[in-house]
């Protein structure tokens, strides 16, 4: 007769299959109470840190988010989004080429007086 092996996979590296995965034991473990296996773990702390761990997920995606919208923002201003170019009035790109275009032009023959 052989035997089978089982490989049980705990996904370290993808936090919310790990919460998932928390999530089911804990459920599980209190559906059976008393009849538990895992009475003998520390599972209230375990809880607590399965919940901090979900919550602390959550803020961060929402600042990701946050963050993506204001670097957006940030591009338009600057005017380096995919949707602008050096004539898109009023972003620092287009000034500063305008700017480059001007003083080149005053210096012409002496471009390296501009490093100043």
């Amino acid at each position: 007769m052989s035997k089978t092996s089982i490989k049980v996979e705990i996904p370290e590296s993808k936090p919310d299959m790990l919460n998932k995965m928390g999530e089911d034991v804990l459920k599980k473990h209190i559906e059976l109470g008393e009849k538990s296996p895992l009475n003998g773990l520390d599972m209230e702390t375990f809880a607590v840190k399965l919940n901090d761990g979900k919550l602390k997920r959550a803020q961060a995606k929402s600042l990701h988010e946050q963050a993506e919208l204001l670097n957006q923002q940030a591009g338009l201003s600057m005017g380096i989004d995919k949707s602008q170019n050096t004539k898109t009035a009023g972003t620092v790109y287009s000034t500063l080429t305008s700017a480059r275009d001007i003083l080149l032009g005053l210096n012409r023959g002496q471009e390296r007086k501009l490093t100043e």
